[in-house]
């Protein structure tokens, strides 16, 4: 009988097939009797696999290539832990057959292979990668690719396309004019759009007369990234300072800003700490959980697993209102099931406990300096024992105290070192520069200014509220609070307390994050083995050989404030000081301004249409899906206004696909999968150890320039570049370290000099990257690619960057990452208890300073109404929150059917106990009904997540991205029902009622909103 494939699966899973069997199905027909096998297999040993990538040499021994396969080492990018990836090529076709990991790659092997060691010798210990890593060769061959530009013929998201030749693109959006008039959109038939020429011509035009702040005309180019890090960034922001324009940004107030944020502000200036998993013995992981999405996450899980093994190994607490695969409870793991956004709450209320208790580390948090610190044997220092400045009426209010306002004097150190503190031994103010210890829990005055030490500040703020308060608002026993403070202080620096997004996307985020923060502080866990970590970073690659950045005939063209309004103050605009000029209440503005973030994504769109600050002509998207990934912003009133040609007159979009959000896009520039890419990128600090990944193309796939490049982003910035005649693009484009300039005329120009500087840093110990060898470019295939792009460095230079291409990066060997109980990189710079910059800064919406000091802040709108009044909890009384699993990390994996078959659906999941109150069965239709709209899906019922919560995994339920269909050159398109599949809650979360089509949004760390929605659930009811 004929089984479809769709029947096969069916019976797979009726028979109880496990998960990992569904993507196997042609070996099924030959395991269960349902049809006669008919063919014989192709190789009496391997059956119908491909060969393996090495063979055994009977005569010698030993293994040797298999002349079939080409291998390359490349970085992935199916999430952001970015693996080391092992990826296997068919010679004869080209074509990618499998992917596994890169064992000189950190993230794949704890005890990874050393650069050092010749390719071949890595045959019998291959690196790991998970499921998505193995199915990225299905976003590199998704049917849906677009490998052609492509221009709309009809209203924006009518689906409508045509191709168009390189030429043509790159002629129309620089040029200009009507470049519509071929279209069937009456709204932009007539319209006359201002085209890279026409606005690069305006560089020397202020954006703004009266508001000198805004820059020049130019900051209307606008480059929205979705997938840009490392070097691509890199490349992408050299274009746009060069072009005048400081408005290139990243995705990251969408995914973890506050996350960031938090970070720099308690660890002076950095955006991630990490615990040594290996060697600690108490973790709490809060907002995440091993295994799920974390940096890196198959590291972190697998580290995890190895500690929890160890006689006397890890034990490890969840917080999270979801338990998932990685917060398996046992004798080692337990899990605390919070109420979503109240982990400052839980935090706070350890701390209250840990001061009450005094089980911090009290001679770690005395010393004021690091010279002191490191005096006494330890290896970092806090701002403790600083005084800071609380009388509000003295004009250095919320500062911390100097020397010259002490009255000390003439300060004799600078920076952090002219704080003051009360000296331990006099107990008199002293510099702190003078001071081997000072006292921790001051409140008083100095030379006539009330003070109070940075820690002094923290424990008001913790006894704010009771233990049981806290646990009242976070849903976790006080029993139960106590006990995880006494483990957390029972095993001396070998504990940390690390966070990712679950924490901080809230609008109290940021002092949540700085909570869970601190409580690393108070045990003193910096540097030391089985404590915290900064991690040994990457090498530097954007100078050294090359100055693949700068530009010095554009050099300082780009200027001026953001259009999302961040990193700069609202009380330095001139709007603010025209009002209060006027004798008008500045406060509030029409949308906030958020001097303490960065890429602040989600406000771009916004922004635009309301022409605030200023407008937009042109709008890039590189990879970006704002109306799919934003909470609340795909809603009709706003895609309407986005279709609307007049508010953002010219929008193209860099993709590989036509996407849930480029389908509103005037023109699509085909870009390469990360299988097709270049990239620089730093290992994570989880590793330990220093290094830096090389993405570099496998295969490629897209349409080609005439001069016979392949299509992608980097290509059309370097073209426009060069039609318009800015500097840094052709043949003058990038210098050498001896003065002269070598040509940037197609992205390899720019990508490998990278790659040189890379391996001409300064290393340590066994970094060393060795020459390729013949065997190595034979195994590679890099013979070829160096004949065809030998003029792009030195002859000299070829022998190492081609090493460093077969290894897939520069890593320091893994045994460099400890020194006895101490961590090799050790991180020296000051760890705040006190934000100085946090509390010296306004909020923009109510005037009110900031806190600098963390505390229980509930979570509200832009102008402070609590959530819980804007939604009663009576009428919503459940709250959403999303998840990021193994397998579904963001929008494109739609295109893994591998992971499909695996997981086809996400659900709405609920708690059992939710399920009886409501009478909802696991698998009922149900909808989710927001105050914003409602959505309709699969109820999913399990124990394992807080009543109250419901969740969903991100992902499914696409409206592009073959989802739907649409037409080119008249020819239609067909989507697929599997990618339409699943729920998709975003755009029915809340917005803030107080600021037109914003999320809800965490005003100090800049993060958007993801779980503060609030909801209710009503079964389906069929009608007959």
């Amino acid at each position: 009988m004929d089984i479809s494939r769709r029947g096969l699966l069916a019976l797979g899973a009726v028979a109880g097939l496990g998960a990992g069997t569904l993507g196997f199905s042609k070996r099924l027909i030959d395991l269960v009797p349902l049809t006669h096998r008919g063919r014989k297999a192709l190789h009496p040993i391997y059956g119908n696999s491909n060969t393996p990538e090495w063979l055994h040499d009977a005569a010698s021994g030993k293994l040797v290539p298999n002349s079939q396969w080409t291998l390359h080492h490349t970085v992935d990018l199916q999430c952001h832990s970015e693996c080391g990836l092992r990826v296997k090529i068919d010679r004869k076709t080209g074509r990618i057959q499998r992917i596994i990991g890169n064992p000189y790659h950190p993230n794949t092997l704890s005890e990874y292979t050393a650069v050092n060691t010749p390719l071949i010798d890595t045959a019998r210990l291959p690196g790991t990668v998970c499921a998505r890593g193995n199915t990225g060769i299905q976003s590199t061959y998704d049917p849906y690719r677009v490998l052609v530009p492509l221009k709309r013929v009809g209203p924006r998201g009518s689906g409508q396309w045509k191709p168009i030749r390189w030429d043509t693109l790159i002629t129309e959006v620089t040029e200009g004019g009507k470049i519509f008039a071929d279209t069937h959109d009456q709204a932009s038939q007539d319209l006359d759009v201002l085209g890279f020429r026409g606005l690069y011509a305006k560089r020397n035009e202020p954006m703004d007369p009266n508001a000198p702040e805004f820059g020049q005309r130019t900051n209307g180019f606008v480059l929205q990234g979705g997938r840009l890090v490392g070097t691509r960034m890199t490349f992408a922001q050299r274009f746009g300072s060069t072009f005048g324009s400081v408005n290139v940004f990243d995705h990251v107030n969408e995914c973890e800003l506050s996350h960031h944020i938090a970070h720099q502000h308690v660890f002076s200036g950095i955006n991630m700490t990490q615990p040594d998993v290996r060697e600690a013995k108490f973790i709490i992981y809060w907002g995440t959980q091993p295994g799920d999405a974390n940096f890196p996450m198959q590291t972190q899980g697998k580290y995890v697993a190895e500690a929890r093994s160890k006689p006397d190994g890890l034990k490890y607490v969840v917080v999270d209102p979801k338990l998932s695969r990685g917060g398996v409870v046992g004798d080692r793991a337990s899990w605390l099931p919070i109420k979503p956004g109240t982990d400052g709450a839980l935090a706070l209320a350890m701390i209250r406990w840990i001061m009450d208790n005094q089980r911090y580390n009290a001679p770690y948090l005395s010393y004021p300096t690091l010279a002191a610190a490191q005096a006494a044997g330890d290896l970092s220092h806090t701002d403790a024992t600083h005084l800071v400045i609380v009388d509000s009426g003295h004009p250095q209010a919320r500062h911390f105290l100097t020397a010259d306002v002490a009255g000390l004097g003439a300060s004799q150190a600078k920076g952090d070192d002219d704080r003051v503190v009360i000296d331990a031994a006099s107990g008199k103010p002293a510099q702190a520069a003078s001071a081997k210890t000072g006292q921790l829990d001051f409140s008083g005055q100095v030379n006539g200014v009330a003070v109070k030490t940075a820690f002094r500040l923290l424990k008001e703020a913790a006894q704010e509220h009771t233990i049981e308060q806290y646990a009242a608002i976070c849903g976790i026993e006080p029993q139960q609070i106590m006990e995880v403070a006494r483990e957390f202080t029972s095993h001396g620096r070998k504990v940390a307390s690390t966070m990712y997004r679950g924490v901080v996307k809230h609008p109290n985020g940021y002092y949540n994050g700085v909570a869970v923060l601190l409580l690393n502080l108070l045990v003193g866990n910096m540097n030391w083995t089985g404590g915290l970590t900064a991690g040994g970073g990457g090498y530097p690659v954007n100078k050294g050989r090359y100055d693949i950045v700068g530009v010095p005939e554009a050099e300082g063209l780009a200027k001026g404030v953001i259009i999302n309004r961040e990193k700069f103050h609202y009380e330095d605009t001139s709007e603010y000081k025209a009002k209060v000029a006027a004798g008008q209440n500045p406060y509030p503005p029409k949308r906030p301004w958020f001097p303490l973030s960065f890429a602040m994504y989600t406000e771009t769109l916004p922004s635009a249409i309301q022409r605030y600050p200023y407008g937009v002509d042109i709008l890039m998207w590189q990879k970006a899906t704002p109306l799919y990934s934003v909470p609340g912003q795909g809603n009709p009133a706003f895609i309407e206004a986005m279709k609307n040609p007049k508010n953002i007159p010219l929008i193209i979009a860099s993709e590989i696909v036509v996407g849930d959000s480029s389908m509103y896009a005037d023109y699509i520039v085909p870009d390469v999968s990360h299988l097709e890419s270049y990239d620089l990128v730093d290992t994570f600090p989880t590793t330990l150890t220093k290094g830096t990944g090389v993405r570099w193309p496998a295969v490629s796939l897209t349409s080609k320039t005439p001069d016979g490049r392949h299509v992608c982003m980097e290509e059309f910035l370097i073209d426009v570049a060069k039609r318009i005649g800015m500097p840094g693009y052709g043949t003058k484009g990038i210098p050498d370290a001896d003065g002269k300039y070598w040509p940037l005329n197609r992205r390899e120009d720019f990508y490998l000099k990278a790659v040189a500087n890379l391996v001409a840093a300064k290393g340590v110990e066994g970094d060393e990257v060795p020459a390729a060898t013949a065997q190595e470019i034979a195994i590679t295939a890099l013979g070829d690619y160096h004949q065809k792009f030998a003029g792009t460095l030195k002859p000299e230079e070829w022998p190492v960057v081609m090493g460093c291409l077969v290894r897939g990066g520069r890593f320091q060997p893994h045994t460099g990452s400890r020194k006895g109980d101490q961590l090799a990189y050790q991180y020296t710079k000051p760890l705040h208890f006190y934000a100085e910059k946090t509390g010296t800064t306004r909020n923009s919406m109510s005037g009110a300073y900031f806190h600098g000091t963390t505390r229980w802040v509930e979570p509200a709108t832009a102008m402070g109404k609590p959530l819980d009044q804007l939604d009663d909890p009576k009428d919503w009384p459940m709250t959403i929150i999303t998840m990021k699993g193994a397998l579904q990390s963001h929008s494109r994996l739609v295109s893994n059917y591998t992971l499909r078959e695996i997981n086809p659906g996400n659900g709405v999941h609920m708690a059992a106990a939710d399920a009886k109150r409501l009478g909802i069965e696991d698998g009922d239709w149900i909808w989710v009904v927001t105050p914003e709209g409602k959505r309709r899906g699969r109820a999913v019922v399990l124990e394992g997540i807080r009543p109250g919560v419901i969740l969903f995994e991100v992902g499914y339920g696409h409206w592009g991205y073959g989802a739907s269909n649409y037409q080119v050159g008249g020819k239609r398109v067909m989507g697929d029902a599997v990618r339409r599949a699943g729920i998709h809650l975003n755009p029915i979360m809340r917005r803030d009622p107080d600021v037109w089509q914003m999320s809800l949004m965490d005003l100090t760390g800049g993060s958007v909103v993801f779980y503060n929605t609030k909801a209710r659930l009503e079964k389906e009811v069929a009608h007959v």
